[in-house]
């Protein structure tokens, strides 16, 4: 081919080109373009959700703070006739953390203030915690206890505490003690009287026992007995049966 022919036919091509070479124009001048788009896209979606984690309600750790009320319950001593309901009641106020160990064990430690108050019932017999009638005798115990449990789970349920039952062990110190007595006006008084002593000497300062949980996500059901003796021989008003051991209530899971 000479010269002068490749000459013509490349200023036809480039003055007039054919659709093949309309396309290869536009591919080329889209791939860089194609290119830059798949780079960002390939950076925007990494995934990152990967990093383990070990908190949650069904994690390895879990912690959160509960508060708890419960009734007194059992005969009381024949020298200290109780009355129960609301008149001899605990409430509690805590932390927990559970430790998962598989879905169907775990370990449970608690640190919690509990109030426990005893209320009387003004009868002849009555001699605990004093001799005299009252319109109103109630004694109260301020106490800092630990505990701990081992937790058993009924199959899988995701990231959620579930239901589970709770073997627990706890004790604990008494940090204060008192008894309050209220009494009706004397004839022609004006109102009525009330008495407080505290660090009562015949209340013991350490206490401990044994209960069970059963519980289902924020919600459970408790019941403990006390082991240990909660009247001492410091006094007189000490000396006797002991007081009922057993309260069960209820806990509310704060999470």
């Amino acid at each position: 081919m000479s010269l002068l022919l490749m000459e013509r036919r490349f200023r036809e091509f480039w003055t007039n080109p054919g659709p093949a070479a309309r396309a290869l124009a536009a591919g080329a001048l889209l791939l860089p373009g194609v290119a830059r788009a798949q780079q960002v896209l390939l950076r925007a979606n990494v995934a990152d959700d990967t990093l383990l984690n070990r908190t949650g309600p069904n994690r390895r750790y879990f912690g959160h703070l509960y508060a708890g009320a419960g009734l007194v319950a059992g005969a009381g001593a024949p020298d200290a006739p109780l009355r129960h309901g609301l008149a001899s009641a605990e409430l509690q106020l805590g932390g927990r953390l559970k430790r998962r160990f598989t879905q169907n064990v775990a370990v449970v430690a608690d640190l919690r203030y509990a109030y426990l108050r005893y209320g009387f019932d003004q009868t002849a017999a009555k001699t605990f915690p004093s001799a005299g009638l009252h319109r109103s005798e109630f004694l109260g115990l301020h106490q800092l206890q630990a505990e701990g449990g081992l937790r058993l789970n009924a199959g899988r349920r995701g990231n959620t505490v579930g239901s589970y039952l709770d073997l627990l062990a706890w004790g604990g110190w008494v940090a204060g003690t008192s008894r309050t007595a209220a009494d009706d006006p004397a004839p022609g008084g004006p109102t009525s009287t009330t008495t407080t002593d505290t660090g009562l000497p015949y209340l013991r300062r350490w206490t401990g026992g044994a209960g069970a949980r059963l519980g289902f996500d924020r919600y459970a059901l408790v019941a403990r007995r006390r082991f240990s003796a909660a009247r001492g021989p410091g006094s007189a008003p000490g000396e006797g049966p002991d007081l009922p051991a057993w309260v069960l209530g209820f806990e509310i899971g704060l999470f």
